[in-house]
């Protein structure tokens, strides 16, 4: 970096951030009522109540939505830079699709969706300079400190995944700030991000027009199957590999579990639905959103209600059933939310969540949905594969009484992955969030561990092992 005097100019970016962005506070606060969210974005526009130039401490953001225009800034400890991932209102939608004025008029709460998370922001008069300096943004040197910053900032489970962002940045950043390529830079980043078992923590681009990604994962599962992945040449990335390739014949175990002429499907396979021996129901839920052509929330969300209603019609009769989310990397909580409801015996609490940085604690709660449900007992099979927003499903289903958890324990990733687009067009994804189930127990980094224990995923498919274990959940649901 080509700082004149850089230890003064940082001393007085670290002053003059500290005082604008905060320290570390987090407490209660009441959630707003859904019924005061309305969209953050009207006719390609922000709204103009939700225009202006607001904070997101939690997130390590700043919004600036003045004069019609769109800019989203991401900071860290002297680092501040545009996110090229939102360029115009539109953008937003998947980032802050709701607002709402309720909270003060120097302050507004986005959403995630009128009943999802809450972000709190709060108005500020002007850009720190150090978002407007002209530098060379896009050097690696400039890149692994944006990097590294907001990871020491904004991450919360340095302990659950034994990793010291301080220390490894110390290690090595002498090399990052000597890189002069972006090859070099990506050396120096799988260093660093080596060991670091969170499927949500990562960074991702392209490397003369290859794609990458860096990223850990939990279990004997996932290290099983990139055994197999090293093993094959089709495949550049991991998760494109084990979805399209590992996953269909997984799939193929599943519906040769089910009784012949039972299994229907919809959503793409997102539901399968079938019976098994004893007129056992199965439903397996496969991921969590992904539902319509553009993966929008809402269109997600129209699209899940009809489908359930038909898979649970048809499951009715059953005496017991088998919910099988043991493949489901995640996606939406609030899909997660609607399809809890259709299990839900009463109004029970849920889970709590909060930012890590500046975090205003919101509880989540289950409300049963008013058509068509399924009360009856179930087994719930879970896998080392089931992550973020399928274990949120699970802290869910955990409060009815009819459910019973089975298979492996989960995959131990809750927070939300929070996304920063970098300088030089690669990706930064990290944990940011703490969920905490309705006993105050943090599942980070260990998943939810299950009632009744056994194995559900074999690297090898000869086994048969995925459609024994299926078996097993329905024997066990029909006790």
């Amino acid at each position: 970096m080509k700082y004149r005097n850089r230890r003064s100019l940082l001393c007085k970016t670290m002053i003059a951030m500290t005082i604008l962005f905060g320290g570390v506070q987090h407490g209660w606060a009441k959630p707003l009522p859904a019924d005061t969210f309305i969209p953050s974005i009207r006719k390609d526009r922000v709204d103009p109540p939700a225009q202006g130039l607001w904070l997101s401490p939690g997130y390590g953001r700043l919004f600036d939505f003045r004069n019609n225009a769109v800019t989203v800034y991401n900071y860290a400890k002297g680092a501040c830079w545009r996110d090229s991932g939102y360029v115009n209102a539109p953008s937003l939608n998947s980032l802050i699709p709701f607002y709402s004025t309720a909270e003060s008029s120097r302050s507004r709460v986005f959403a995630s969706a009128p009943e999802g998370t809450q972000y709190h922001v709060r108005s500020v008069t002007a850009i720190p300079s150090v978002c407007a300096q002209t530098i060379n943004r896009t050097a690696p040197g400039y890149i692994f400190n944006a990097i590294t910053a907001s990871l020491i900032d904004f991450y919360p489970f340095e302990k659950e995944h034994n990793v010291d962002w301080a220390s490894r940045k110390k290690e090595w950043q002498a090399r990052a700030m000597a890189a002069r390529s972006d090859r070099e830079l990506q050396a120096i980043l799988t260093e660093l991000f080596r060991g670091v078992e969170d499927l949500h923590t990562s960074i991702s681009g392209t490397l003369n027009a290859r794609p990458f990604s860096i990223r850990g994962f939990r279990g004997d599962d996932f290290r099983w199957l990139q055994t197999v992945f090293a093993r094959q040449n089709q495949e550049t990335l991991f998760l494109s590999w084990f979805m399209r390739s590992w996953m269909p014949k997984e799939l193929e175990q599943a519906s040769a579990a089910l009784l012949p002429g039972t299994r229907r499907q919809a959503l793409n396979n997102g539901l399968v639905w079938g019976r098994l021996q004893g007129n056992i129901g199965y439903l397996a839920i496969n991921r969590m959103g992904g539902f319509s052509d553009d993966g929008d929330l809402a269109a997600d969300r129209a699209l899940l209600g009809p489908a359930l209603d038909r898979a649970l019609t048809d499951l009715k009769n059953s005496p017991a059933l088998v919910v099988d989310i043991s493949h489901n990397l995640g996606g939406y909580d609030e899909i997660s939310a609607d399809i809890a409801s259709r299990f839900a015996d009463k109004h029970r609490p849920a889970y709590y969540k909060r930012a890590f940085r500046n975090g205003e604690e919101q509880p989540f709660a289950t409300t049963p949905h008013r058509g068509v449900r399924y009360l009856k007992p179930i087994s719930l099979l879970t896998s080392e594969l089931t992550a973020s927003a399928a274990e949120v499903f699970t802290m869910r289903m955990r409060e009815f009484p009819h459910v019973t958890q089975v298979g492996e324990t989960t995959q131990g990733v809750f927070s939300d992955s929070t996304e920063k687009s970098l300088p030089n067009g690669w990706t930064l994804s990290m944990s940011t969030e703490i969920y905490r189930d309705s006993r105050g127990k943090n599942h980070e980094g260990v998943g939810m561990v299950p009632d009744i224990r056994y194995p559900v995923v074999w690297a090898d498919h000869a086994a048969d092992g995925y459609r024994k274990a299926i078996l097993n959940a329905a024997e066990l649901a029909a006790k």
